[in-house]
């Protein structure tokens, strides 16, 4: 018999003062993960903090076009 475990992350894009920025409260800090995030079209900064990912946005992008290409990079681990 063969055992598949899968780790499934709770992805949760959480609002911030700032309507161009969001928080992900998460302990990876992967180097791959934080490339991958600056490497979506709109992504212009991401902030790693204790347990958290801030991922800051252009003004002229709207959060509905990168939302989707940053769950499926949490979706990858």
């Amino acid at each position: 018999m063969i055992f598949i475990l899968k780790l499934t992350i709770n992805m949760e894009l959480i609002d911030t003062p700032n309507p161009n920025a969001k928080k992900i409260e998460t302990d990876i800090q992967d180097e791959e993960i934080v490339n991958s995030l600056n490497n979506i079209e709109g992504v212009s900064s991401i902030f790693i903090g204790p347990g958290f990912l801030t991922i800051t946005k252009t003004e002229n992008v709207g959060w509905e076009l990168i939302t989707q290409e940053i769950i499926n990079i949490f979706d990858k681990l």
